[in-house]
């Protein structure tokens, strides 16, 4: 399943919307505004079940289950991390999860895959660079979830 079909252009603009803002304030600020991450999740949660009249329940279920499973795996970094990972992107990968879970399981991975090979790029580059400080995570993880949303991949849908 792939979100640039036009039933999914109502998740996919609402997807973009809120998580462009979500990235670049984290960028900026190393803070995920939870109005604007519930606003991403909310999204998630009422535009994909409506999407899924179209496509059929089976890419719900998956969304659903993939968004459990991400939210576990953040949940458990966070309280392994100790200041590492903030709680926020723990939520934004509970909507990350279901967004990218619903065009498949292999497109979640492999944007989640692209997220973190992107923020520790990035991590890299700043160090070389001679800037200290940490990177924030949200950012990249956006950024992999838009490219597999977006970019038709065959083989992951």
């Amino acid at each position: 399943m792939f979100l640039f079909t036009p039933a999914l252009w109502p998740a996919l603009l609402a997807f973009l919307a809120l998580a462009t803002p979500l990235a670049i304030k984290d960028a900026r600020e190393f803070r995920l505004p939870l109005p604007l991450n519930l606003g991403l999740l909310g999204s998630a949660l009422v535009l994909l079940p409506i999407a899924s009249i179209w496509t059929g329940a089976g890419p719900l279920l998956t969304a659903a289950i993939t968004g459990g499973v991400v939210t576990v795996l953040l949940l458990g970094l966070f309280i392994l991390a100790r200041g590492g990972l903030g709680f926020g992107d723990v939520i934004l990968g509970t909507g990350l999860g279901l967004y990218g879970g619903f065009v498949s399981p292999l497109a979640l991975l492999a944007g989640l895959w692209i997220g973190c090979l992107g923020t520790l790029i990035w991590a890299v580059l700043r160090k070389r660079r001679g800037v200290r400080g940490s990177v924030p995570f949200g950012p990249g993880l956006i950024l992999g979830t838009a490219l597999v949303l977006v970019v038709p991949v065959p083989g992951l849908t």
